[in-house]
């Protein structure tokens, strides 16, 4: 049996930047819905948080693999969220 958290961690990242890559893309192609695009940020902000806190507690009962992995995925984390508050 596999780290569950560490597995949720890797889905959290996962499910935040392919929404925020969907919002991108849904930006790109309507750039007249600047309301959609204040709401889709909130919306990421709550998951940024949810993500960056599994990512946390699985540091604590991970391996040293895992925590490289997981290193990784809390950097993806940041550039996502760099990336998101640049679109404001």
């Amino acid at each position: 049996m596999g780290n569950n958290i560490f597995q949720r961690a890797k889905e959290a990242v996962s499910n935040l930047v392919g929404k925020h890559e969907e919002h991108e893309h849904q930006h790109q192609n309507n750039p007249q819905h600047e309301q959609l695009s204040a709401q889709s940020n909130d919306f990421n902000n709550e998951d940024i948080s949810v993500a960056e806190n599994i990512i946390s507690s699985a540091m604590a009962d991970s391996s040293d693999a895992e925590r490289q992995q997981l290193a990784e995925l809390q950097e993806e984390l940041d550039q996502t969220k760099n990336n998101s508050q640049q679109d404001l």
